[in-house]
């Protein structure tokens, strides 16, 4: 990654919503608490992590010097990240109870101007367990730990150049870039398209080959009755965008419509599938071969369905109901649909490029994909 794009911009935090609790330990310092705090503290967040749990610079200053480090370097970090969270508790006189917070671990580092290299790193605790897991370790275990290491590098050595070039200036503007890891998440979008049926292809969805064999399985929504409907309702086969949607155009379901709606019906059970039931031998039962294992294999890392790839996989099913729909989706029936929270259903949205517009009368959102697309830009970001 080019280290010149990395930004960091302030967290800005609206009114109120409560501040973060930081735990911060000074490598070379001594605090010497006074009446009148003298030390000054400042936390950036990168802008590469719209959807993930954000990387966060922690910058203290007390006039004299200044003391710089992240939440995602040192032994204390990366064993939370990676093992527990850590959390703070406050215990209340008056009531007589704890009150817990989530904490993020910051080592802060003194910023010299005179050959002090903050790429520097010594061996720790956290390392040698990592060499002698792939001296004796499993093959999964090796495997991950060389994947962690070769995304580690590539973060590290470029995030603490832009420490080391940015916070000395101590300006550290709001420089706010566009999420990079839409491009993970989104489908390909055609930049060119003069339509909005040229934005997205289906095919980035379904393959080719899974819409082919789909034909089985998409003929219970052809020549569907009102009965039909009341049992599917009843028995709640199917989610409330399918069931309403069928209401809507049950009479004139096509093949082509009915494939993309048991596609779109597989995903939704993946989408709503808990941690629970990932436990089990077959977390998907309701999902023939072989659109399981295709599912599966693009939405599920190691039996689990981390932060990053449940947006992707809501997003590529939001960008399927969109087709289905005509391009325009109500934002309350497709949250009781997926059950995902409407805040993260609007930033779904907002990358995939779509304006959503508030419907207060109706208790709704409605989320509309058209020209020109609609682009996120990040709370906090200077205009």
């Amino acid at each position: 990654m080019d280290e010149n794009k990395l930004k960091f911009s302030p967290t800005i935090l609206p009114v109120g919503v409560q501040f973060p609790v930081y735990l911060v330990e000074f490598s070379n310092a001594n605090i010497k608490f006074q009446k009148k705090m003298s030390i000054k503290f400042q936390s950036y967040k990168c802008s590469l992590n719209t959807l993930a749990r954000p990387k966060k610079i922690l910058v203290a200053s007390n006039n004299v010097l200044q003391y710089a480090g992240s939440n995602y370097e040192g032994t204390v970090s990366k064993i939370s990240s990676s093992f527990f969270r850590l959390k703070v508790g406050v215990y209340n006189k008056t009531t007589h109870k704890f009150k817990i917070y989530d904490v993020d671990f910051f080592r802060l580092k003194p910023l010299l101007k005179c050959h002090f290299d903050l790429t520097a790193t010594e061996e720790s605790l956290n390392t040698r367990n990592n060499d002698l897991a792939l001296t004796f370790g499993t093959k999964n275990r090796k495997k991950t730990i060389k994947s962690r290491s070769e995304f580690e590098s590539t973060s590290y050595y470029s995030m603490q150049s832009v420490i080391s070039s940015q916070i000395p200036r101590n300006s550290l503007e709001a420089i706010v870039e566009e999420s990079k890891q839409e491009s993970e998440i989104i489908p390909s979008q055609n930049i060119e398209a003069k339509s909005v049926e040229e934005i997205y292809n289906i095919y980035d969805i379904i393959s080719k080959e899974e819409y082919s064999s789909l034909d089985s399985e998409a003929n219970i929504f052809i020549n569907v009755s009102h009965e039909d409907l009341q049992h599917w309702k009843s028995e709640t086969r199917f989610c409330n965008f399918i069931i309403h949607y069928l209401e809507m155009k049950f009479h004139s379901i096509s093949p082509h419509i009915a494939k993309l709606l048991q596609y779109l019906h597989f995903m939704i059970i993946m989408l709503k599938t808990t941690y629970k039931d990932l436990r089990k031998k077959d977390p998907f039962p309701n999902i023939p071969q072989p659109y399981k294992k295709s599912l599966t294999d693009r939405y599920l890392v190691n039996r689990a369905m981390p932060q990053k790839q449940k947006d992707k996989l809501s997003a590529h099913a939001m960008v399927l109901a969109l087709i289905l729909n005509n391009y325009r989706i109500d934002g309350k029936i497709w949250a009781s649909s997926t059950h995902i929270p409407m805040t993260r259903i609007v930033l779904v949205a907002y990358l995939l490029g779509c304006h959503v517009h508030n419907k207060r009368n109706e208790g709704t959102k409605s989320i509309e994909l058209k020209l020109p697309l609609y682009k996120y830009e990040p709370k906090g970001k200077k205009r």
